[in-house]
């Protein structure tokens, strides 16, 4: 009986120890890190540009950084305020040709989101482009267990989230990641103030115009860390003003480069493997055992049982067979 008992108290250790992994240990693990510090760069060589340097029409390379850098202090302070886990996000996108000031497009936000889904989360402390304004939907990241649907994703450009779609399964240097796509038509998002010459009219100073933009993006996703490993974005700006032929500003189809794809393979391949192996690989093995040694050490005490019940009947027929012995005896002496 002892014996079972020990196995039977292993099997609820293990089994214990499998509820842990899942519902305590993962959602502890699958955060995003309070000390987060990511640079991406996208690229494209033959991009075709209004060149604000010299002002007339360009071509040639640009490159857009995006910079994610998290603020402890500001994320605990969040956190309290919304009751939420999240993380205080400085977000930066900077685009140019020449890596010389004015940029062709920089963007500067501040804003928290969930730790665990990659949502915003609406705080006071958010600033878009330096503006108090709150962002909506998914930002930098999808949710870990990012799931085969429709997401929303917020587009700085149009200060709202759109509707992200799953595509399909692709594979990115031997990483397995999802495909989201979306498009954007054809709308305005700002005004400009150019100089009349742009548009081929006597340079006579400046004239607002207003700024257009469409973009094809692709989104490729790691699942289970829910980590952007690549993204693609065919983007087309125009400047265009009231009785003038619409002005390029900006036609060009970027990508994360080589380096910035590769990173990101490598730091979260092996995270993606731990984290599957934790949410499910390790509770399964240890759930079942427990459940084996469960039923083990049960069959176990069964088994002693019948075996004692065994022993106490045969016993039991000894002491009738010494009884009638005893009795015979006693007989027999009798008659003599």
């Amino acid at each position: 009986m002892r014996k079972a008992a020990i196995v039977i108290g292993l099997g609820a250790f293990f089994l214990t120890m499998a509820l842990l992994l899942k519902f305590y240990a993962y959602d502890r693990l699958a955060v995003v890190p309070l000390d987060q510090n990511t640079q991406q760069v996208a690229r494209d060589q033959q991009a075709t540009f209004f060149d604000a340097d010299h002002v007339k029409p360009g071509s040639g390379p640009i490159a857009t950084r995006l910079t994610a850098i998290a603020d402890k202090k500001a994320s605990e302070s969040a956190s309290d305020a919304t009751g939420k886990d999240v993380v205080v996000l400085d977000f930066g996108r900077y685009t140019d040709n020449n890596n010389e000031p004015p940029p062709m497009e920089a963007y500067k936000d501040r804003f928290a989101i969930d730790r665990h889904t990659g949502q915003a989360v609406r705080w006071d402390g958010d600033r878009l482009d330096d503006k108090s304004a709150h962002p909506s939907g998914l930002t930098v990241k999808f949710p870990f267990q990012t799931q085969q649907k429709t997401y929303p994703f917020w587009d700085n450009r149009l200060s709202k989230a759109v509707p992200v779609k799953y595509e399909g399964t692709d594979t990115i240097k031997g990483l397995k990641v999802y495909r989201f796509h979306d498009t954007v038509a054809k709308t305005k998002y700002a005004d400009q103030e150019v100089p009349r010459g742009v548009f081929g009219q006597p340079d006579t100073g400046g004239v607002v115009a207003g700024r257009f933009y469409t973009n094809d993006r692709t989104i490729w996703v790691e699942p289970e860390t829910g980590v952007i490993v690549k993204v693609q974005e065919k983007r087309h700006d125009t400047l265009e003003l009231a009785g003038a032929e619409p002005v390029n500003a900006i036609t060009t189809t970027s990508t994360f480069d080589d380096k910035t794809v590769s990173t990101n393979v490598d730091d979260y391949k092996d995270k993606a493997t731990q984290l599957k192996i934790l949410r499910f690989w390790a509770p399964l093995a240890l759930g079942i055992l427990g459940v084996l040694l469960i039923l083990g050490g049960l069959a176990l005490s069964a088994a002693g049982g019948r075996r004692g019940s065994e022993r106490t009947d045969e016993q039991g027929f000894a002491d009738v067979d010494d009884v009638l012995q005893t009795r015979r005896g006693r007989a027999a002496g009798g008659q003599a």
